[in-house]
């Protein structure tokens, strides 16, 4: 008791001796600020959990793909449902929004841990952009040629893993709803038509197109074949069972999945002609503004000067012509290597496990990963693009999937700078690292798209300069030459949707810049970037962001 009452005197003591360094110090303050910064720590925790489950179980297919056992997050009683597309939905949101942007600014911003104030930052960052989508609620686009929802619901489908008997179950449900929810995407249609905001007959006739290969008989069917393979794999559901599970799907194949794409074609052929304009988003009433919405909303940046993002676009397509110059000024022969290079690898497997090899060291390590390979469906290869990585499940990181297109419009495709795109250490490193930084689950939900994107099209240039096969300087004089392409294709989104251009102002731009003359080429590119407002950009505002870290980190540390 004698010596803890001199220990008490001593602490006081040094708190009146040391005021200047201790400055207000009282025995009970240290204590209470401690209490008060864990208190509201822990009530940002509870705020996160809770808005990660109310989005992940506000439609069926984000719930399965984000948790393999949403049990052990407590989610046991859910409704099935692939979710709405309607306006109505789209307005109560607003109000959503406000509330959780109002208990998120109750927070006390300095009392959380560096790590919940990054999350405190994006998320508000995430609300204020999709409050200012307040007033577009007719210029999404649910339907495109080939990144639409009539092309990846079926994808999602095909990928819906099993892992006991109630996924089959969820599955065939969210199957049987896909009429209702393609009866609402073209209800939304029928409204975008009545204001004068649906696509043009160019873009509706590939959208049609794209339909068009899910008529085959059900038995026929690449989801009948996956659902058969999935299901067989499943060890608590019986032979028989399995059986009737299989004649459940054959009958909503053809009760409801293929007559949602049968009235979907009969929707889109009774609204064509309805479209007044075939052009970029700057003929719409509040196209410009909505551009830059698309924008802010995908790469997490906000351009309220277009002119600047103009400027940024070309000083980096400039500064790579120079170097790309460079090089063929100081090997000029290398115009011919060029013309016959090719990798050392292109099996898939064998390009991956040469990735690994080459970004040890380069890279931070990841855990050792599993991943599967499969291509596309024949069914799929004329309106998929040319590879994709689809994420893992947040408790099941080992799953990894990585489709490849076997078309033959994709067959001059470089399979190693494309595996580098979708594998290492593009899409499949960057999903396996963050998974592995210890983010929180509502982290997951909030990653935006130009940030993964220009990941996977920053590694996808530098694989061109890893040891591949190709000669150092045929290795940088692709890279730049790819990085200037799609410079310009993300220009072109810039003119085609802001500035307004047409067709025969983009076919002489391309002429005089890129020496192409090909008028059907250059209606094809026309055509898709009409059709997919800021899809390029998207991709191209992720690259020259991280490419411009990395030039600054050069410029300091040597």
């Amino acid at each position: 008791m004698h010596k803890r009452k001199r220990l008490t005197g001593l602490v006081l003591a040094v708190c009146v001796a040391g005021g200047s360094l201790l400055q207000g110090c009282s025995v009970s303050e240290m204590p209470l600020v401690k209490y008060r910064a864990e208190k509201e720590q822990q009530k940002f925790d509870d705020m996160e959990e809770r808005l990660f489950v109310e989005e992940i179980t506000g439609d069926t297919l984000s719930l399965h793909f984000y948790l393999a056992d949403p049990e052990n997050y407590g989610i046991e009683d859910y409704e099935v449902t692939l979710g709405g597309y309607s306006i109505e939905h789209v307005e109560e949101s607003y109000e959503e929004i406000r509330q959780i942007q109002e208990e998120l600014h109750g927070m006390n911003y300095k009392l959380l841990t560096k790590e919940q104030q990054l999350t405190y930052e994006v998320l508000d960052y995430y609300l204020d952009t999709e409050l200012n989508s307040e007033g577009f609620e007719l210029y999404s686009n649910p339907l495109k040629p080939t990144i639409g929802q009539q092309v990846e619901l079926p994808l999602m489908f095909a990928d819906y893993m099993f892992y006991d008997r109630r996924d089959v179950e969820d599955y065939l449900e969210l199957l049987s709803q896909i009429d209702d929810y393609y009866g609402e995407i073209m209800d939304y249609e029928r409204m975008k038509s009545e204001e004068g905001l649906f696509m043009s007959d160019a873009v509706a006739d590939e959208v049609i197109e794209s339909c068009m290969s899910y008529l085959e008989e059900p038995e026929d069917s690449f989801l009948t074949a996956t659902f058969a393979e999935k299901l067989d794999a499943l060890e608590d559901v019986d032979s028989e069972e399995k059986e009737a599970f299989k004649a459940r799907h054959l009958e909503i194949m053809e009760e409801d999945f293929i007559p949602a794409y049968e009235s979907m074609i009969d929707g889109m052929e009774e609204l064509k002609g309805t479209g007044k304009n075939d052009m970029g988003l700057y003929y719409l009433p509040k196209g410009k503004e909505y551009y830059q919405y698309l924008l802010s909303s995908t790469a997490g940046v906000t351009y309220k000067n277009m002119s600047r993002l103009e400027k940024e676009i070309l000083e980096r397509i400039n500064g790579e012509i120079k170097e790309l110059q460079d090089v063929m000024d100081k090997k000029p022969e290398i115009i011919e290597e060029l013309d016959e290079y090719e990798f050392r690898l292109s099996d898939p497997d064998e390009v991956l496990t040469d990735l690994q090899e080459q970004i040890a060291g380069q890279f931070p390590a990841i855990p050792q990963s599993q991943y599967r390979l499969k291509y596309v469906p024949e069914a799929l290869e004329d309106s998929f693009s040319p590879a994709a990585c689809l994420s893992p499940p947040i408790d099941r990181p080992e799953d990894n999937m990585i489709y490849i297109n076997g078309s033959d419009e994709f067959e001059n495709y470089d399979m190693y700078t494309l595996l580098a795109h979708e594998g290492y250490p593009g899409h499949l490193y960057q999903n396996i690292y963050f998974h592995e930084s210890g983010v929180s689950n509502l982290r997951n939900l909030l990653k935006y798209t130009s940030y993964s994107e220009g990941w996977a099209t920053y590694v996808e240039y530098l694989a061109y300069e890893f040891d591949n096969g190709l000669t150092p300087e045929a290795g940088r004089v692709l890279a730049r030459n790819s990085s200037i392409n799609m410079g310009v294709t993300a220009l072109l989104d810039l003119y085609i949707h802001y500035y307004g251009w047409d067709e025969e102002t983009t076919e002489e731009y391309l002429a005089e810049v890129m020496g192409i003359y090909d008028k059907e080429m250059v209606g094809d590119i026309y055509l898709q970037i009409v059709g997919s407002p800021g899809n390029y950009m998207k991709y191209y505002l992720g690259y020259l962001k991280i490419a411009d870290m990395r030039q600054e980190a050069e410029e300091k540390l040597g």
